[in-house]
């Protein structure tokens, strides 16, 4: 009895264990979701300036140069992250589910270690989009409207720098304060054995198993 109640308690500690990282995976699963479709809905703005701008002739070519390379660099930014969240995303949520003993905590540190690179590629992405209205604005518009347009994209892009600023500064909290499922995680190594179990410690927790599902609840 004895052996199948630590048996049952092991099983139990092991699954709390990965249902708690499973939450966290599920987190940044989520927020790679929503930056990856963000990024993909840019690249196409940037895809649609880049191919149907009717360029006048008679534009300056320092401002065509500026123009292009601008929607260059978005398109490639947009395209970075919408590639590197996918693949994040599928190869994460394999390692997490097929992997051996381990997987899920080591997915989900892989996906905590790039996150920066992926918000990083998406803002570098945004910002070289406006850019690119700036200089399109001047090869389009007269110099007055161009330079209202100007000023009105100049202000949108501090705009967003300075949201970014302020709910980063609002959300933020030490790393070392953060939940840790480390030390759980460790000690649940420690107690359940690496080696498989053998044929009779198998066939204590099914029993053990099946009489727990068996026993009548005490309402």
């Amino acid at each position: 009895m004895l052996a199948a109640d630590k048996l049952l308690l092991q099983s139990s500690i092991r699954q709390n264990a990965i249902s708690l990282k499973e939450k966290e995976f599920s987190l940044h699963h989520g927020n790679f979701n929503a930056v990856g479709t963000q990024a993909a809905v840019l690249a196409g703005f940037t895809v649609t300036a880049f191919i149907e701008f009717d360029c006048p002739e008679s534009a300056s070519r320092v401002l065509k140069f500026f123009y292009y390379l601008a929607s260059i660099i978005s398109l490639s930014a947009n395209i970075l992250c919408v590639a590197n969240t996918t693949f994040l995303s599928v190869w994460g949520t394999g390692l997490a589910m097929r992997g051996p003993d381990g997987s899920m905590a080591r997915a989900v540190n892989g996906m905590y270690q790039l996150r920066r690179n992926v918000f990083l590629m998406f803002g570098v992405g945004m910002m070289a989009l406006l850019v690119t209205a700036v200089f399109g604005s001047w090869l389009l518009m007269d110099p007055e409207a161009a330079a209202g347009s100007t000023l009105l994209l100049a202000y949108a892009m501090y705009l967003t720098f300075k949201s970014y600023r302020s709910i980063t500064t609002m959300f933020h909290f030490d790393e070392d304060e953060a939940v840790d499922f480390t030390d759980l995680l460790d000690a649940t190594q420690m107690l359940i054995p690496a080696a498989p179990l053998d044929k009779h410690s198998d066939k204590v927790a099914r029993r053990a198993v099946a009489a727990r599902d068996a026993t009548p609840e005490i309402v």
